[in-house]
């Protein structure tokens, strides 16, 4: 009894002296004096972006349909990228150039014959309206014996070369009168698709088409605006067309240099004059909703990786 007095004695003498400690006030530090260092930095002028995520993959995309977030599998579903501003100087306009094939890709029976970046479309932020930055089509590997030229003859003779604007389900027949430079050769389009379920303009010597005539682009390249009431490209995209072969067909719109950026359906997809009327400033970012538009007749698997380089200055 008496040794747990003398425990319960202790305890208490513990709690008291902790009490005690608790209780005794800290002293503020005393300052005798001060004085001060002015700090000056100069950051350097630099215009620099990055741009995330890094690497995108869409799996299981059928022929003719679109790759959207849910068949993207590197992350979470992504459905756009992000452009940020981490320089130090404004940025006054933001565009975009891909990887396309070096060759016509169709009919080579391998998937390596195509280049995944020839697939990406672009929109901005909050917008559903998508557009390739460049995608190169080639004329076709062989005679299309139901198109007809606008000379009448069918399938077209040897004088045209013709091929296809592969927009996933949606295909537009297109036809060159070739000529031996740009000036005086005629490109056609045809104004109903070619889909799954309906043929669509292949009868060249018709209405149901537009046509104009190409002008110089930088060397070895001609364009044109594609233009004309009720075409469904009117004012979507400048094509850039091989000069003398007339076998190759850009269809560009986020591509503001390819081939010198003539024509006014190429565009900035960010204008600090035009659209949206500012700079990006440092720190600030935008972004880019992407999808991939994968055409009929694509071989099986994954197709050669691409790239989309994003190009920025501060002109």
């Amino acid at each position: 009894m008496k040794k747990w007095m003398q425990n319960i004695g202790i305890l208490s003498l513990a709690i008291a002296v902790f009490l005690v400690m608790q209780s005794i006030p800290v002293k503020a530090l005393e300052v005798n004096d001060t004085d001060i260092v002015n700090v000056s930095v100069e950051v350097a002028t630099q215009t620099w972006v990055d741009v995330n995520p890094a690497a995108l993959t869409w799996t299981g995309v059928d022929p003719g349909s679109v790759g959207d977030s849910s068949k993207e599998q590197l992350g979470p579903h992504y459905f756009a990228i992000q452009i940020e501003n981490i320089g130090s100087h404004n940025i006054t306009h933001i565009w975009f150039n891909n990887t396309y094939p070096s060759s016509r890709p169709f009919a080579t029976g391998t998937n390596a014959s195509y280049d995944a970046g020839n697939f990406v479309v672009l929109a901005k932020e909050g917008t559903s309206n998508y557009y390739f930055p460049n995608r190169l089509e080639f004329n076709e590997s062989r005679s299309l014996v139901y198109l007809k030229d606008p000379d009448g003859n069918m399938p077209p003779s040897s004088s045209y070369t013709y091929g296809r604007f592969r927009n996933t389900s949606y295909e537009y027949f297109w036809m060159i009168a070739k000529g031996t430079t740009c000036s005086g050769t005629t490109f056609y389009l045809g104004n109903t698709p070619h889909t799954a379920t309906q043929t669509g303009t292949t009868d060249f010597t018709g209405s149901d088409k537009i046509s104009f005539s190409l002008n110089d682009a930088d060397s070895g390249w001609c364009y044109a605006d594609i233009s004309g009431a009720g075409n469904p490209l009117n004012g979507m995209y400048t094509v850039y067309v091989k000069n003398q072969t007339f076998d190759q067909v850009f269809f560009a719109h986020w591509n503001k240099d390819l081939h010198g950026g003539q024509g006014s359906n190429v565009k900035y997809f960010w204008d600090s004059s035009g659209d949206p009327g500012f700079p990006l400033v440092p720190g600030n970012s935008t972004a880019a909703n992407i999808q991939v538009w994968v055409p009929y007749g694509v071989y099986e698997g994954y197709a050669s990786q691409g790239t989309l380089t994003v190009i920025v200055n501060d002109v």
